[in-house]
């Protein structure tokens, strides 16, 4: 394609692009190759009905344990905004600022145009953030409540709940015409979404219902190490976790596909694109695609035609996304940018001069240049754009392996989330029986294309070493292939953060499902046989898998934080409404979420700006001086700094207190007393204490220019 056409025989030009593309002969143009035979579908229809059915199962799994863990039903609308901290506030506001509108429109311009996420800037949240389920849930409980309305439908039921403990009764309102009851049943229809996806591709892999069984059978049992939408519903990887398994079975078909269809990309590309909008990290996933799938071309796995129908609906989706982002910066300078923009001036460039180097050394030369010139563009793109909102992220993996540590880098990995995968989720997936039957599945793919490989070079030996790479790679079912690379990538991931145990856990089940198929168990030649070993190996998972879903619906419990609460009734009543605050994370987006009141910073940390302006703030953590911190706020245009009890004083393990934290940042402070300590109990000079309960401390930060009357002095 990219070789030289001229001054050369047919017979020529056609051995140039084959090596060209792997160094191998490629029959590019056969109708079915042995490894499509091997694996055949079963009817569509049947695979759909039991994904549907296992998906409303899951739904209702997950919303069942979310009752039993909050009784939700029986919480005020403050107390269900309660117990959406940190992140889940933030993103739960802007889905409340588009249902409270006057209208669709104006939610949608104030969303566009905030100016109290991030005070006193203006910042369009559809760009800094992934928001776009938000759009939708708001945009469809809109046309659900004006059509119930107009019907005079009544679709919640609303009664007085006795709270006890000297607190006052609440109205708790049920139903699907409750802005809250929408929004779950959103994130649990998402939830089942993935245990639909999970089946479709355990039978996508194996060929085989009794795959699908297999994996949605190890995905329940292994339930706590594969999700957690059922105790954080608004997190962004509880709808993006769909898409991420949907793309995983569009590229599947594609690479396995014997005729590649033109319109596939279109399909590969809306996945992507949804994908993309739901989570600010899945760029990198899809980089672990691009770089899996091309490596595969490289070497000979998967002709050119799959390859570019994958790169070029990959893309497309990354650029509608971007568009759809308004040019989101974290996106632009992405890995995934870098990756696509990569590939493409390698494959254009680079490879019609790496082509005329002798097999093998062409492939590892290609694949050297892959991660060469990926590493090379993405860099080049943050220069030009002048971005470093992902600077932290090799910060992070530094810190994994060095002494390295940074005050930004401690908040990430001071996080049970960003710790090392622990061996206790290990211990569990072994009780399960999930790991050992990925190994033996391992070792069975394994011995299949051994046997193979050999059997075909025997055959070949006297042949030249190009048609002897080409029937080697003929063996290898790429589906397979594709998956356990995946695999590979995820266990990567999880093992260095812990957080992305979710792609690990349900790729796990997903591999799973080739005990189902046959061509790898060829040992067994009785169907019955193979049945009644999978029976037998199903009982052994049962013995501890049902015990972990008994455990996980007999937790129960009832949200309660009055301490939280007395703070935002006080804000709501003692504040004016431009009141600006600043204070840990978690609590500022509870603050924007149920008063409304603009904030100086907040819970999403993947922005440089934003984490400068959340360092300035905790510096009331730090061992600095009570001056030097209430001028940093000033100039922060900051009214009222919240303090909570545990910043100041308990710490999560050794070395990661707030005052630890600001220690590794500024050691010439070591020697200093610690300032929120000070604050929180004994003299506030020189700001105004103007609340206090056993948690929380406002403090007011009076102007030298205009004096705020301080509001009434509260305390618990």
């Amino acid at each position: 394609m990219m070789a030289a056409k001229h001054r050369r025989s047919a017979e020529e030009e056609r051995s140039s692009r084959n090596k060209k593309h792997g160094g191998g002969q490629r029959e590019v143009t056969s109708s079915r190759s042995p490894r499509e035979e091997e694996v055949r579908s079963p009817s569509p229809v049947v695979v759909i009905v039991c994904a549907i059915c296992f998906g409303v199962v899951h739904s209702v799994h997950v919303a069942t344990m979310f009752e039993n863990d909050r009784h939700f039903s029986h919480l005020s609308n403050l107390e269900r905004e309660m117990t959406f901290r940190t992140e889940m506030g933030l993103y739960y506001s802007y889905y409340k600022t588009l249902v409270n509108a006057d209208s669709f429109l104006v939610g949608l311009n104030r969303l566009m145009h905030d100016n109290l996420t991030e005070y006193p800037e203006t910042i369009n949240t559809l760009q800094r953030f992934n928001l776009y389920p938000e759009l939708v849930l708001g945009g469809t409980y809109r046309i659900f409540n004006a059509v119930t309305s107009w019907l005079g439908l009544e679709m919640r039921v609303c009664w007085q709940v006795s709270r006890g403990g000297g607190l006052a009764p609440v109205i708790s309102c049920e139903g699907l015409g409750d802005p809250a009851y929408w929004y779950l049943a959103g994130v649990w229809a998402s939830a089942g979404l993935t245990a639909a996806f999970l089946f479709i591709q355990g039978t996508e892999l194996s060929g085989d219902l009794l795959g699908g069984f297999l994996t949605i059978i190890c995905f329940f049992f292994n339930h706590g190490e594969a999700t957690r939408i059922q105790w954080t519903p608004p997190l962004r990887e509880s709808f993006a976790f769909p898409w991420s398994i949907a793309l995983n079975i569009a590229v599947t078909h594609i690479i396995r596909a014997p005729r590649p269809v033109w319109s596939r990309p279109i399909l590969l590309g809306s996945l992507t694109l949804a994908y993309l909008l739901c989570w600010q990290f899945a760029q990198f996933t899809l980089v672990a695609v691009v770089g899996i799938v091309y490596a595969m071309y490289t070497i000979g796995i998967i002709n050119p035609l799959p390859m570019l129908l994958i790169l070029l609906g990959i893309s497309y989706g990354f650029l509608n996304n971007v568009v759809l982002q308004f040019g989101n910066t974290l996106l632009v300078t992405s890995p995934l940018a870098g990756c696509l923009l990569g590939v493409l001036l390698l494959y254009l460039f680079m490879e019609p001069i790496i082509q005329h180097l002798p097999f093998p050394t062409n492939m590892g030369v290609q694949l050297a240049f892959l991660f060469v010139s990926c590493t090379a563009c993405k860099l080049e793109l943050a220069r030009i754009f002048g971005i470093e909102d992902d600077a932290h992220i090799v910060n992070i993996l530094k810190a994994k392996f060095t002494n390295y540590s940074d005050f930004h880098t401690l908040l990430y990995t001071c996080s049970p989330e960003f710790d090392f995968l622990p061996q206790e989720s290990l211990y569990k997936m072994n009780e399960t029986l999930l790991i050992p039957c990925v190994f033996l599945v391992g070792g069975a793919v394994l011995v299949n294309t051994l046997t193979k490989i050999k059997n075909n070079m025997i055959q070949r030996l006297d042949e030249e070493s190009e048609a002897v790479k080409t029937s080697l790679w003929s063996s290898v079912d790429p589906g397979v292939m594709f998956n356990g690379a995946m695999l590979a990538v995820y266990a990567l991931m999880a093992g260095l953060i812990m957080r992305l145990k979710l792609f690990l856990t349900p790729q796990l089940c997903v591999v799973t499902s080739l005990l189902a198929c046959k061509k790898y168990w060829k040992i067994i030649e009785r169907k019955e046989i193979h049945l009644a070993i999978l029976a037998v190996l199903v009982s052994g998972m049962c013995v501890r898998g049902i015990k972990n879903i008994n455990e996980q619906r007999s937790i129960v419990g009832e949200y309660s934080n009055p301490e939280l609460e007395e703070l935002i009734e006080w804000v709501q009543s003692e504040t004016h409404e431009d009141a600006v605050f600043a204070g840990p994370m978690s609590t500022m987006a509870n603050l924007l979420l149920s008063t409304q009141r603009p904030i100086v910073n907040h819970p999403h940390y993947e922005h440089a700006g934003l984490r400068e302006r959340t360092k300035k703030v905790y510096s009331i953590f730090s061992r600095r001086s009570a001056e030097s911190v209430y001028e940093t706020l000033l100039s922060m245009k900051v009214n009222y700094v919240v303090l909570e009890e545990s910043w100041c004083i308990r710490k999560s393990r050794p070395g990661c207190g707030m005052v630890d934290v600001w220690d590794v940042e500024e050691p010439q402070n070591r020697h200093k007393p610690s300032l929120c300590p000070r604050l929180f109990h004994r003299s506030p000079a020189p700001f105004h204490r103007v609340f206090a309960n056993d948690i929380f401390v406002v403090l007011q930060v009076p102007s030298r220019y205009v004096e705020i009357p301080p509001p009434r002095y509260h305390s618990a």
